[in-house]
């Protein structure tokens, strides 16, 4: 696409790769710098109205790309339409609100596997679509067609984008604040009140940890130091229990710490001090948000270093294979993805937990990356090569969905309710600054490693990546077990009050 756009800088062959690879990384250039105000606009809005209007942009963004003439308006159209689209990072908010903790797993393995697909067919309905006049032998191809040959493919992709906002529009709107507007309310993950009495009964220690039970008077509680610090519930000392009511600042007048009705006192400064606006901002999510970033960059520079490595020729430690047979390798990693995401991760995420999972699929990785360049070693033994080859993109499979999906997880448990779009816009800037830098790295990397003459150099490329799995997998003892489980929210705390 790169080599037809004129202009008055006309690009030479040698500059081709190096254009064309910014052209394909400003897209997740721009996510990095919008994904997170994509989160916290989902957060005060709604998701619908976010997971729409990235759906209806990415659509018109295809079709100007698709008339683009020169590399310089390619490039405006690519970054502005990273800029307008934040659906990647609304969608996993979304399925975190869908989902309970018994669904998580599967819905998250989903949204990984629905990503694998894309990135499959993606490239093959381009590939039928583009340039249909030279690839067909069109005799009387439209004037159009000639002069925008990649046209079709981005049309292909507006279509698909259109698909996008119709779904999106038809979705019940799963943010808290929005979605008893729409008429559904009960949402797995927010509706306490459903939860029956064995539940709550689990739930007391957690209940007894954030709320102060005291039989102090109200004298007393006037008076504390921890007035100003803490939820205190207080025991009427008369016997009362049938007020169940909190008193709020806007309830009356007065302006001393704590006020108290009935059963119930609630410091004035507790409603008084509204939260940082980025109280959400803290270590776990950072280090989560570090981790989601690395698993996307590893797997990133995989996806570029494996076709790569595959048709080098042998010289230069190499597969020498043929498109077709990197085609039928890759295929085969995709039906695996596709089996193991819909019948064997919803089962080891439930018996291992998503830190575990995400640790491990991580870990079982770091083999793989040294059974690809072993395999180079065999070319006169195909069967024994092939084999390698097969066993080790059915493996690269299941741990990318145990890790991505794991570490997703992760992501939406470290987010309380209210900030969870927060949350995943700042997971996603990370991961779109590592996969906009991922497709170079892995190139420059096979090209330095290929350059070298002493024996067995084809392995410096992978164990760069080993390399970078091991310093993952030292992330991840630093997450706190407890983003295994989802935060309590604050209906929680008032299930726990009343």
């Amino acid at each position: 696409m790169v080599e037809k756009y004129g202009g008055a800088t006309r690009i030479s062959a040698q500059a081709v790769g190096w254009h064309a690879g910014l052209l394909a990384s400003l897209f997740s250039l721009a996510q990095c710098c919008s994904s997170v105000v994509w989160g916290i606009i989902s957060d005060r809005t709604g998701r619908k109205p976010s997971l729409a209007f990235g759906c209806a942009t990415s659509g018109v963004s295809a079709i100007l790309l698709g008339f683009c003439s020169t590399y310089t308006s390619a490039c405006f159209v690519r970054f502005l339409a990273g800029l307008l689209n934040g659906t990647l990072t609304v969608t996993k908010s979304v399925v975190s609100e869908l989902c309970d903790g018994s669904t998580l797993a599967k819905g998250f393995g989903l949204l990984n596997l629905a990503w694998g697909i894309g990135a499959v067919m993606g490239p093959v309905v381009s590939g039928l679509l583009a340039q249909p006049c030279v690839q067909y032998k069109l005799q009387h191809c439209p004037d159009f067609l000639v002069k925008y040959p990649f046209l079709l493919p981005c049309i292909g992709a507006a279509i698909f984008s259109v698909a996008g906002t119709i779904a999106s529009l038809s979705l019940i709107e799963t943010n808290p604040r929005y979605r008893k507007a729409s008429g559904y309310n009960q949402l797995p993950r927010q509706d306490v009140s459903t939860m029956d009495s064995d539940k709550l009964a689990e739930d007391e220690p957690k209940c007894s940890e954030m709320v102060q039970l005291t039989s102090m008077d109200e004298d007393q509680v006037m008076n504390t130091a921890s007035c100003n610090q803490k939820l205190i519930v207080v025991i009427s000392t008369s016997g009362k229990s049938e007020t169940n009511h909190i008193v709020t600042p806007e309830e009356g007048g007065d302006d001393s710490c704590c006020r108290t009705q009935g059963t119930v006192s609630v410091c004035k400064e507790t409603w008084d001090k509204a939260p940082s606006r980025f109280a959400w901002l803290n270590r776990d999510v950072l280090l989560v948000s570090l981790c989601y970033s690395m698993t996307g960059f590893i797997f990133i520079i995989t996806d570029e270093l494996f076709p790569i490595f595959g048709a080098a020729s042998s010289s230069v430690g190499g597969l020498g294979f043929s498109s077709f047979a990197l085609g039928l390798i890759l295929g085969e990693g995709g039906v695996v993805l596709c089996l193991y995401t819909l019948l064997l991760y919803p089962k080891v995420c439930q018996l291992l937990g998503p830190l575990k999972c995400f640790r491990l699929g991580i870990l079982t990785s770091i083999p793989l990356w040294y059974i690809f360049p072993i395999s180079s070693l065999f070319p006169t033994v195909p069967v024994l090569q092939w084999s390698l080859l097969l066993l080790s993109m059915a493996a690269r499979s299941a741990t990318s969905c145990s890790a991505f999906a794991g570490v997703l997880i992760l992501v939406s448990n470290s987010a309380s309710q209210e900030h969870i779009g927060a949350v995943t816009g700042l997971s996603s800037s990370f991961c779109s600054l590592f996969r906009a830098v991922g497709p170079a790295c892995g190139g420059m990397i096979w090209s330095f490693a290929s350059g070298q003459k002493f024996p067995l150099h084809q392995f410096l490329a992978w164990q760069f990546v080993v390399f970078l799995s091991i310093f993952t997998v030292g992330l991840s003892y630093l997450l706190p077990p407890s983003l295994s489980k989802p935060k309590i929210d604050n209906l929680r705390l008032e299930k726990c009050l009343h």
